[in-house]
């Protein structure tokens, strides 16, 4: 037989076992803010924007789409080079190192480094991702300016334009905090509740007659009620039978229950 289950019993699996269910949220709850607070580190952004001149050979042609799309390109091509280029990763880190406490190496601000632009735009941002918000803002700067010097030489640029420079952000990007304690809550709401199932499940005990009558194919003949603990405590008293039989003998004496006697008398006698 196909054994099914209701939503009721699910419901009922979730009421009884809802001690370890709460149980388990609290310390899916913990878990979560000990690895936000604790052990993540926090890390901090800063951006500056750019727009880029077509190169020097596109200028005096009518815009037209193919123009839009060399841009888009070259844009493409910009964002390889900063994200990429040894010799702009080291200037930038030769003069970050000079003017802050940075002790990274060039491969530790190409990490930093990353470009982003929005659909159909010619204006990019190079971000910069630090444990420091103030090297963040640095780096993000510095960048910007090194492409701003080294794209006219190598990618032969008309013009590079800083439209804003790298602000000061002093809240972090990561972790973020309510979300990490939210998701802690919810996977030990998930554990508890699938525990729940897993416990009821290998719980091979019979729990109710409709088991027996449908499964097992017996008949009920009665049931035995469930003792209190009060009921299993306690104790059988039982009366001392002989000694009072033979306390009524010595009390009251009748012929056909004479009166014992004791092995002294038994000898004078």
């Amino acid at each position: 037989m196909e054994e099914t289950i209701s939503l009721q019993e699910i419901f009922g699996i979730i009421k009884k076992r809802l001690a370890l269910i709460i149980t388990l949220m609290f310390i899916g709850l913990g878990f979560s803010a000990v690895m936000t607070f604790v052990v993540m580190t926090p890390k901090f952004s800063s951006s500056t924007q750019l727009i880029v001149k077509l190169p020097r050979a596109a200028e005096g042609t009518n815009s037209n789409v193919n123009d839009v799309n060399f841009n888009l390109y070259m844009i493409t091509t910009y964002k390889d080079f900063i994200t990429t280029s040894n010799t702009l990763a080291e200037s930038t880190q030769e003069i970050v190192a000079r003017e802050t406490n940075f002790k990274g190496s060039a491969a530790d601000i190409q990490a930093m480094l990353q470009v982003t632009q929005e659909q159909n735009s010619q204006m990019f941002s190079i971000k910069a991702t630090s444990e420091d918000p103030k090297i963040a803002q640095a780096v993000a700067n510095t960048a910007a300016q090194v492409f701003q010097e080294q794209a006219k030489e190598t990618l032969e640029v008309d013009k590079v334009s800083i439209i804003a420079p790298a602000p000061l952000n002093v809240s972090p990007i990561s972790p973020n905090n309510k979300l990490n304690l939210l998701i802690g809550l919810v996977l030990g709401l998930m554990v508890g509740v699938g525990i729940s199932f897993l416990v009821e499940l290998l719980d091979k005990t019979v729990k109710d007659d409709k088991f027996i009558r449908d499964v097992l194919g017996y008949s009920v003949l009665g049931t035995v009620p469930e003792m209190t603990a009060k009921e299993l405590s306690g104790q059988v008293i039982q009366k001392p039978v002989e000694t009072a039989n033979v306390r009524n003998n010595v009390t009251n004496p009748t012929p056909n229950n004479p009166v014992p006697q004791t092995r002294r008398q038994r000898n004078r006698v």
